[in-house]
């Protein structure tokens, strides 16, 4: 972790020895909203105001030195969409940046000094890097989007629109909702591998492993595992004092971003 003027942003080892590329996760801290968004919220969507929201991601931009215009975040949907960030999106209308980014949850880019990200309560987040061909993405990966194999599908979109190859691809798997505590009920456990799954107390509920199912996706599409980097100290639910999470507070609270820039 890296404090910067109080605001904690979370930085990954893995991302950070390689050259030309910056990845990070924020936490709650050293921002400007208040109550249960307190305080480095990055959300509009669940209830902010929305000038603290805009001034904490203007913050994080001006942390990162980048231009806010270049802060980018899909409108999250769960689903398993995955949109290319090139100059033909800067060259859209702020209408249509906005219908392009809808229903959408990956982002993957080659412009320098363009920060995609995404947003999480409780929810995976993945950065992906290839140095070779300097491609990053960023990922939201629910567990909705984990059934539907959105990390599979973001690095098959690298492989067949920019050329990138699995081996040489670079992974962080961010702070999320642990499986100690991320209690599913039959109607989503029934979905999911056996392995990413731990019986439970509560009759008819499993715990789920979500990170690691996600690590899997990025396995069996071709990613080392020496090249990926999964940060299970962190866990949104039991670390309040850094972390947002749905599943502890309600809807009604704020969000994480978890980005990545490709510095040239």
């Amino acid at each position: 972790m890296m404090e910067l003027n109080k605001m904690i942003l979370i930085r990954y080892p893995i991302l950070e020895n390689i050259a030309g590329v910056e990845a990070f996760t924020t936490t709650r801290m050293g921002g400007s909203s208040e109550g249960s968004y307190s305080s480095l919220n990055m959300g509009f969507h669940s209830g902010d105001n929305p000038e603290r929201v805009r001034a904490n991601r203007e913050r994080v931009g001006k942390q990162l030195s980048v231009e806010a215009d270049k802060m980018i975040f899909p409108k999250q949907t769960h689903s398993a969409h995955v949109k290319m960030i090139d100059e033909a999106f800067f060259a859209l209308s702020p209408v249509d940046k906005t219908l392009f980014l809808a229903d959408t949850d990956a982002l993957v880019t080659q412009l320098p000094h363009v920060c995609i990200a995404v947003k999480t309560a409780d929810c995976v987040p993945v950065l992906l890097f290839d140095p070779v061909h300097a491609v990053a993405a960023a990922i939201h990966a629910g567990w909705r989007g984990t059934l539907q194999q959105i990390v599979r599908l973001t690095v098959e979109t690298m492989q067949q629109q920019m050329g990138c190859l699995p081996e040489n691809m670079v992974a962080a798997i961010g702070p999320a909702i642990s499986a100690e505590v991320y209690e599913v009920g039959e109607e989503v456990w029934c979905n999911f591998d056996p392995r990413f799954l731990r019986e439970n107390r509560q009759p008819g509920k499993r715990l789920l492993d979500l990170r690691e199912a996600n690590r899997a996706q990025l396995l069996e599409a071709g990613v080392p595992a020496q090249n990926i980097g999964l940060h299970a100290e962190y866990c949104s639910y039991k670390q309040p004092e850094m972390f947002y999470s749905a599943r502890r507070d309600g809807a009604k609270t704020g969000r994480m971003a978890s980005g990545i820039v490709i510095r040239k």
